[in-house]
């Protein structure tokens, strides 16, 4: 028995190697963030709002460093899916011109939801950021054109980073027909 549980171990030990997460060294040299999160190490700040007609403007492209509030203080349009005590949380808009597949990155843990008259939208996925980005989370959402309140509650920490990438930005466009002559 003890020998099946040293074999099972051997196995388990090269897939715990793999999973384990990149180390400063590893990602020392590392590229920046491919297409839409180049510019996720770019600096803003801003302090998400209370309210939904005081949150301020994310701008698709544009990170920022959120200042969060308490939990207790944020007045959600839908009520968050989760939301412990003494959590973090607060509200942004975004104005998409166009339909888009929009993606909010996170630097860290925290639910993410797009309200859209008085109802959240469903997610299209969520997965994690780049390796070595510092994106821990991305999560997608098809948005039509008009201004949208993004609420984030859950955040154990007081600051995130936080931005929204349309997944189309920056993509080089099809090439165009050739003419008939």
């Amino acid at each position: 028995m003890r020998r099946i549980a040293c074999l099972l171990a051997l196995c388990v030990l090269p897939a715990l190697a793999e999973a384990a997460p990149p180390t400063p060294d590893m990602c020392q040299d590392a590229p920046p963030p491919p297409e839409p999160w180049t510019s996720w190490m770019q600096s803003g700040t801003a302090i998400a709002g209370g309210v939904p007609h005081s949150a301020p403007r994310l701008i698709l492209g544009k990170p920022v460093v959120a200042t969060l509030r308490p939990s207790v203080q944020v007045q959600y349009a839908v009520q968050p899916e989760k939301q412990r005590p003494k959590s973090h949380g607060g509200l942004f808009t975004l104005a998409v011109k166009t339909p888009a597949r929009v993606g909010i990155g996170l630097s860290g843990p925290a639910w993410v939801d797009i309200v859209m008259d008085r109802q959240p939208v469903e997610s299209v996925g969520d997965d994690h950021g780049p390796e070595c980005s510092a994106i821990e989370k991305i999560v997608w959402f098809d948005l039509p054109a008009g201004v949208h309140l993004i609420q984030i509650a859950d955040s154990p920490a007081r600051e995130l980073r936080v931005m929204a990438a349309d997944a189309l930005a920056n993509r080089p466009l099809p090439p165009a027909p050739e003419p008939e002559f």
